[in-house]
């Protein structure tokens, strides 16, 4: 089997971190066949605190999927999702005035160019430039190339990130003698698996909630126009809930799991659950289900309340026809989705994997790294290249980092 075929997804998140291998076939398959998945160490809201603990795991995870996979050494390219309150999305216009008649692709390498020029800080470097579309005198354009007009405009989502975390990330797969082919958001590479075109044109919001932040993006008539992340999760959740009923982290992430729900319903209002401790002296508990409901849905609606707050305009009425898609191992959480309707004001849905994922992978916890997978597989949005292909904005990334 040529190496080239052969590719890691390598999702890090601050609870959990899973490995992929996929084989990407002739006729453009991705057929996968291998999984590695671990409890994350050395995290804290998606960001490294301690790179020798986050190694050791995320080493642990790829060599479990390599061994499912039958491929020990074999797999040699990996994509990787990035995530965390350094990174940082804005709105950038390039223009240029069309030189004969008709639309050239010199002039729209000029309008590129021109979207693409403004500097990023010495610590910062460009991860993803997303294109939206063209304007040619005002009328929006998929393609410009051939039309007629006068002033072309074209301009992009552009997210930057902060050197020093990219350079930690960057070395886990290093280390390893894995070749980090390309670094894509996490909010991008779970749209590309539970939001399809169709919704993206209609105007979606995806949330991905992982267990240390949020991420999420806004699409509009089929292009990202914004992205972003909050340092909250899951593990807010439960630590609200160990504080609040003054229980232990461990308990308090059981009585999540099994009893909790994102908002506050008539039922609540007397009802009980027990919650055995077998080593406690009193062996177990009774807690009211309002206090536990109180507790997580004041949580999870700050959540989309700041998701909102953020979106302005641009996250209401129609510009989200198809509404917002909750994924991420949070996404499980009962209520949830009720709860994120309330706040956004928008019609909203658990995501879903696709038909052709394996039941094993088909919870909202592997939404991130199967769209690495489409990523490499040349299907995500702004998606680059195959595995091994020439580096683009990582050769730049590289070049700098002196990887």
């Amino acid at each position: 089997m040529p190496r080239n075929n052969l590719v890691a997804a390598i999702d890090i998140g601050t609870t959990k971190t899973v490995v992929l291998i996929g084989e990407i076939q002739a006729d453009r398959k991705l057929n996968i066949i291998g999984l590695g998945e671990r409890p994350s160490a050395g995290l804290r809201k998606g960001e490294i605190l301690d790179m020798s603990a986050a190694k050791e795991v995320v080493h642990a995870a790829f060599a479990d999927a390599e061994k499912t996979a039958g491929l020990h050494g074999k797999v040699r390219h990996a994509y990787l999702s990035l995530t965390g309150s350094h990174l940082e999305g804005r709105r950038y216009v390039g223009s240029t005035s069309v030189a004969a008649t008709r639309v050239s692709r010199e002039d729209i390498e000029r309008a590129k160019n021109d979207a693409k020029r403004r500097k990023t800080a010495d610590d910062r470097f460009v991860v993803h430039y997303v294109r939206q579309p063209f304007f040619l005198d005002g009328k929006p354009l998929a393609n410009a190339e051939n039309m007629v007009g006068k002033r072309l405009e074209v301009s992009y989502w552009t997210i930057d990130a902060a050197r020093n975390r990219l350079e930690e990330l960057l070395h886990i797969p290093n280390d390893m003698g894995v070749h980090a082919d390309d670094l894509v958001v996490s909010s991008l590479a779970s749209a590309a698996m539970v939001a399809d075109d169709t919704m993206k044109r209609n105007g979606v919001l995806v949330v991905d909630i992982g267990g240390g932040v949020t991420d999420y993006a806004l699409y509009y008539n089929g292009y990202v126009v914004q992205t972003g992340v909050i340092p909250v999760g899951g593990d807010h959740i439960t630590n609200d809930l160990a504080l609040g009923l003054r229980i232990s982290r461990e308990e308090a992430e059981s009585i999540k799991i099994k009893f909790a729900r994102a908002y506050i319903g008539a039922d609540d209002e007397h009802a009980t659950v027990f919650v055995s401790n077998a080593g406690s002296p009193i062996g177990g508990r009774e807690f009211y289900k309002r206090s536990i409901n109180l507790i997580v849905s004041a949580r999870v609606d700050e959540i989309f309340q700041i998701i909102r707050e953020r979106l302005g305009r641009f996250g209401e009425g129609d510009r989200v026809a198809a509404g917002a898609i909750i994924t991420g191992g949070t996404a499980l959480l009962n209520g949830l989705d009720l709860c994120a309707a309330n706040a956004l004001k928008l019609e909203t849905v658990v995501g879903q994997n696709p038909d052709w994922v394996t039941e094993e992978l088909s919870g909202p916890k592997y939404s991130t790294a199967l769209g690495l997978l489409q990523y490499a597989l040349g299907a995500g949005d702004g998606a680059r290249r195959m595995p091994g292909a020439p580096a683009g904005i990582m050769g730049h990334i590289r070049k700098f980092l002196r990887l």
